[in-house]
């Protein structure tokens, strides 16, 4: 079964977040593009990305987020986040920033808590056992809802950061 790739990265590109902090940003202050690539492995096992329009289950889709300062003074507090979304399951340890940054994964993490939590890796989350009572268990990829990035250092005036994460067709 072939999926347009189209399908599954509209609600990506319209959820795609990117937030800076303490810094009065203008609409064109931070210009940031939104790509994806589909990852094969050619014939030597080799890891290529390619641009294609469909993607079967099974096949891992890396999303691309750029970022680039269009400003003169440097951006302290940017914070990244993208979803995963609906369709894809996310394969972390494939994650990559070229700006020191911490990532983090968004999920229920605490059934006793409203909404979705943050954690960094490894992450853990709390279920009820048979009994009834909260145990910690390692957070299952399937339940990860959205990814982000705080940047640890200012995006220097005039300079770019990228960010990726991987995800797998269900």
């Amino acid at each position: 079964m072939l999926i347009p790739i189209s399908q599954m990265t509209r609600a990506t590109v319209a959820a795609a977040v990117l937030s800076v902090i303490g810094f009065a940003a203008s609409a064109d202050a931070l210009s940031s593009t939104f790509a994806f690539v589909v990852v094969e492995k050619n014939d030597a096992g080799v890891e290529e990305l390619v641009a294609r329009n469909t993607v079967r289950p099974g096949e891992v889709i890396q999303y691309q987020l750029n970022h680039e300062n269009m400003t003169d003074e440097d951006m302290a507090g940017i914070v990244v986040a993208a979803p995963v979304p609906e369709g894809v399951t996310i394969t972390l340890g494939n994650q990559t920033t070229s700006i020191n940054a911490v990532f983090e994964v968004q999920a229920d993490l605490d059934p006793e808590l409203d909404g979705l939590e943050w954690s960094t890796l490894p992450a853990v989350r709390m279920v009820a056992g048979p009994d009834g009572v909260l145990r910690e268990e390692p957070l299952p990829e399937t339940e990860i809802a959205s990814v982000r990035w705080t940047y640890s250092d200012p995006l220097e005036a005039g300079k770019s950061a990228v960010n990726t994460y991987r995800v797998r067709v269900n």
